[in-house]
């Protein structure tokens, strides 16, 4: 943790799905208390961004080709 607090939870995969849009990805299963936190590698898998002045997700376009 950040203030250098050690916990142990589970990890795995799981698929993430928000409305229509899904993609697969390495999760780790909060408890009971713990904070909920979408990461940005699922946010960028399910092609969303933050819209911080509506507080909501939207599309966040096509992705670039490298």
């Amino acid at each position: 943790m950040a203030d250098g607090q050690k916990i142990t939870r589970s990890v795995g995969f799981a698929i993430v799905r928000v409305n229509k849009s899904f993609t697969v990805d390495e999760v780790v299963f909060a408890e009971r208390g713990d904070l909920l936190l979408l990461g940005a590698r699922s946010l960028e898998g399910l092609s969303l961004m933050v819209d911080s002045g509506q507080k909501k997700l939207v599309a966040a376009g096509p992705l670039r080709a490298a």
